[in-house]
């Protein structure tokens, strides 16, 4: 299925196994369903699904990212990386399977990820994956401690 409410339930599903600390469901439609989730360092993520175009958006997945910046150009090659053949197959993100795109509108960094198939659970499932690994991959290897305190408002003697 790829109603709106079943990609609610199943945003709702990984909240009732504690992967999220709180979900809640905006708006649903019979096309467009608006979900907000809170996750990494207590940040509200809004999500967006999109029946028409097959697509999960993440909103402002990483904030405070100025555009053109070496972060937002480290950030596009790493999310294209997440397809390459060189990743084993349970940390790649099939380009047959998945479009990925970002987009930086006003420093505030928004995840794309289209469905290209009929498996829309794989296509959430994959999502929550990949903006996991955002967090834990992508802003802990890169050169973004100072970013991180600043955006978050964390204790540097403290960060985690």
């Amino acid at each position: 299925m790829d109603t709106p409410q079943h990609v609610g339930d199943l945003l709702q599903a990984f909240a009732e196994r504690g992967v999220f600390r709180g979900f809640s469901r905006q708006r649903e439609t019979r096309q467009q369903g608006e979900f907000r989730v809170r996750w990494h360092r207590d940040q509200v993520f809004q999500w967006g699904y999109d029946r028409r175009r097959r697509s999960i958006r993440v909103a402002s997945v990483l904030p405070a990212v100025p555009p053109g910046s070496a972060m937002d150009r480290d950030f596009r090659q790493w999310l294209r990386a997440r397809q390459d053949r060189a990743l084993p197959a349970h940390r790649r993100y099939d380009p047959a399977r998945l479009g990925l795109r970002a987009y930086n509108r006003g420093g505030e960094v928004t995840l794309t990820v289209r469905v290209l198939d009929d498996d829309m659970d794989y296509g959430v499932r994959r999502t929550v994956s990949l903006v996991n690994e955002i967090y834990l991959d992508f802003i802990n290897r890169g050169p973004y401690f100072d970013w991180l305190l600043e955006t978050f408002e964390l204790d540097p003697d403290n960060p985690y």
